[in-house]
């Protein structure tokens, strides 16, 4: 029986149930209670990859927490009153659930591998510093106090592919400077529900890959494009917006003639009749004709930016072409003087071929 000690002590330090964590859940977390200062680092059990901490009260969470769960790859810290959150010591932390607090202040390193942050319910007013975090793929940030934000602050994020902004106070949503266009490669999944946003330039958004985007319930009468600029959009969240009825019309007919599937549930989604004070299109979405019109000015700075950038493809692609005539002109030159020197070869075998007796 003595061989079986050592497959007995590889398989609890393998599956993390042994003596290490005196508390585990049903999903598998180590459980770390009543969590205070002077913050004593043997009360985290070493080694541990899923850990919860529960029933503890701390305001600031940094480094000198991290540090003791330097292996720890997916963390859980709900409703411990957290007010501010430094994302430092962290270097293997791949999961982060830290929703159901106050922190209304957070910063982050350089370099860090987390991919998942949950910041939902919190009190936070701005993300700025979460641009440090580009190997992020998932990132909770509704039910915050957020009323603006530059678009541009998740431009680093090269993997992003979910993105939750519902239920803040959004008013403005900035692309970003001047008429760059802001491009997210991977984002798939968009939700600025819930907000009070009473416009959106959509003009230079670059999500190739962008499939659902909902912003119904907010102040828009009237987006600056109709998302031609999103080809993989599938999911489109309209109603309870006042839409201006001459855009909304030109919208629908233009959602209609693309591949979108029409039946799918809240695909747009449906204004109640008795909450409709205007008129219903296609009997689903409300619109006054009497809402805010299209803004010129903010028209033409939106297509401004799309003609400036088609304008520096266009530039691109002829200097592309110039390179390409160039060589084309070299290697004409090249050829004339190999042609050249071939019929001079031809001439001189001719000749001497004339000589010989």
């Amino acid at each position: 029986m003595w061989w079986k000690w050592p497959l007995l002590v590889f398989l609890c330090a393998s599956i993390a149930l042994c003596t290490d964590c005196p508390n585990r859940a049903s999903n598998g977390y180590c459980v770390v209670e009543n969590v205070t200062e002077p913050y004593n680092p043997a009360i985290f059990p070493p080694n541990e990859r899923l850990v919860w901490i529960r029933n503890s009260t701390i305001p600031v969470f940094n480094r000198s927490l991290f540090t003791p769960l330097a292996h720890v790859e997916n963390l859980m810290i709900h409703r411990l009153q957290i007010e501010q959150l430094e994302l430092a010591g962290c270097d293997k932390l791949d999961i982060l659930f830290a929703s159901y607090n106050a922190i209304d202040r957070v910063s982050a390193d350089e370099g860090l591998p987390l991919r998942q942050l949950h910041l939902y319910q919190n009190r936070l007013t701005d993300v700025s510093a979460l641009r440090a975090l580009t190997e992020i793929e998932q990132l909770y940030l509704h039910e915050n106090l957020l009323e603006s934000l530059r678009f541009d602050t998740f431009a680093p994020m090269r993997h992003l592919k979910i993105l939750t902004l519902q239920r803040n106070r959004l008013r403005t949503i900035a692309t970003g400077t001047g008429n760059k266009p802001l491009v997210m490669p991977r984002l798939e999944q968009l939700f600025l529900q819930f907000n009070q946003l009473p416009h959106l330039d959509t003009g230079l958004w670059r999500m190739e890959r962008l499939r659902v985007l909902d912003v119904s319930h907010n102040q828009l009468a009237y987006l600056l494009t109709f998302l031609e600029e999103l080809p993989a959009l599938r999911t489109l969240g309209l109603h309870h917006n006042p839409w201006h009825c001459g855009w909304l019309f030109g919208m629908l007919e233009r959602l209609g003639a693309r591949e979108l599937d029409t039946d799918a549930d809240g695909l747009i989604g449906i204004d109640e009749e008795a909450s409709c004070p205007g008129l219903r299109l296609e009997d689903r979405l409300c619109c006054s004709e009497n809402a805010t019109s299209p803004d010129p000015v903010l028209l033409l700075v939106s297509r401004t930016g799309i003609v400036d950038e088609l304008q520096q493809q266009v530039r691109g692609a002829k200097r592309r072409v110039e390179t390409l005539e160039e060589a084309q002109r070299k290697q004409s030159h090249q050829f004339g003087e190999l042609a050249g020197r071939l019929a001079a070869i031809e001439r001189l075998c001719t000749e001497r071929s004339n000589d010989t007796p």
